[in-house]
């Protein structure tokens, strides 16, 4: 009896090893799944804050894009690298609605092309201390915002057309008014909806065909009018002080123009400066050119004007009608090739005008610096994560 008894109490004790073995088994299994489950949530967390900080950073490079496009580049070095605190800032600065996530974004000119080429390097956070940078290569594109076979650089306009004795086109041509394949502009490009809305309504059914080039159709009718943003009049003026520091500046002071002027031609194109505050080619007066032409004041054609290039009206444009202050009338005949900037669109027609788009036409002259005068977009060419 007595021995069974200790058999069975030896028996017993050999259950206790076993339980508490099974027991820390079972809590190494569940601190181990623990673990393995906090790990998979930090490694999921970590992947999708870092793809989150690659969207930030990819977010600021096309910022930065879309801030050096808005008024164009002429020289990458010039224009963006040395102004770049005030073109992009605050630097860096929080996605738009998202506070969390983060940018900064860094230029750099190319030391081979600095007016050409040049790097965005942008730099993304988001949270868990999660970083990512690429870096962007950059040059300009062949077109910038704001170009069309006419450009109105202003905020809102009162256009009014008379007549159909006129063509503003925005398809490419070549100097000689050849249509030729390349880059299809607005016949008439805006800084906003509100001045396309005005330029659409001003035309009447048998004048919207009259403005061809980007958007254009013709059932249903649609007018080539489209909202492309691009540089104020402060750009502007910028542009133009740079253009004025060239020593090829030929300045004209003349109010009266009678008989034949040549501003430039095709083979030693000029850049020609009409400083009379309104200046008048006369019914017996011929004027052609070629380059760039900047007017300070009004024109009045009664003659005829043959210009390829771009010219530039710091006031508004009136193509054949009576002028006033600031102004350009042209009631003779005229051909642009090129590109027609200006603050306001009015056009009466009085013999014809005809302002076609042609992109060679504007890179006519190149500053002796290099880059180029007409403002254009930066294209991106090469796309890289930092690692």
């Amino acid at each position: 009896m007595t021995a069974g008894v200790r058999a069975r109490t030896q028996d017993s004790g050999f259950v206790l090893p076993s339980t508490l073995m099974l027991l820390l088994l079972l809590v190494t299994m569940g601190a181990a799944a623990a673990l393995y489950t906090s790990l998979e949530f930090r490694s999921t967390n970590h992947l999708q804050t870092g793809n989150q900080a690659l969207f930030a950073a990819e977010a600021g490079a096309l910022r930065a894009l879309n801030a050096m496009n808005q008024s164009g580049v002429t020289h990458f070095a010039n224009d963006i690298v040395a102004r770049w605190s005030t073109l992009l800032a605050p630097n860096p600065q929080a996605l738009a609605g998202y506070p969390q996530f983060t940018f900064s974004a860094a230029v750099q000119a190319a030391p081979t092309n600095p007016a050409d080429r040049g790097w965005i390097t942008a730099t993304g956070w988001a949270p868990y201390n999660a970083k990512r940078t690429v870096r962007i290569g950059v040059r300009r594109g062949p077109i910038g915002r704001g170009t069309g076979a006419v450009y109105l650089a202003a905020d809102s306009v009162s256009p009014s057309f008379s007549g159909n004795a006129f063509e503003i086109d925005g398809n490419n041509h070549d100097p000689y008014g050849n249509l030729v394949a390349g880059t299809v502009a607005p016949g008439i490009a805006t800084r906003n909806d509100n001045v396309t809305g005005a330029v659409k309504n001003a035309l009447n059914t048998q004048q919207k065909d009259n403005v061809r080039g980007a958007e254009f159709s013709l059932d249903p009718l649609n007018p080539s009018v489209v909202t492309t943003g691009g540089p104020d009049w402060s750009d502007i003026n910028r542009i133009i002080n740079k253009i004025l520091t060239d020593p090829r500046v030929v300045n004209n002071n003349t109010s009266r123009i009678n008989g034949n002027v040549t501003f430039g031609t095709l083979q030693n194109p000029q850049i020609t400066r009409l400083t009379a505050s309104d200046v008048t080619i006369h019914a017996n007066g011929n004027a052609s050119g070629a380059g760039i032409l900047i007017v300070d004041g009004s024109l009045t054609i009664n003659g005829n004007l043959n210009f390829v290039g771009w010219v530039i009206v710091r006031g508004s444009t009136v193509i054949s009608g009576p002028s006033s202050d600031n102004e350009t009338a042209v009631l003779g005949n005229a051909s642009l090739m090129g590109s027609l900037w200006t603050t306001h669109m009015v056009i009466r027609v009085g013999g014809s005008a005809i302002i076609d788009f042609c992109e060679s036409c504007l890179n006519l002259i190149v500053p002796p610096s290099g880059g180029g005068y007409m403002p254009k977009a930066m294209m991106v060419t090469s796309w890289q994560e930092v690692l």
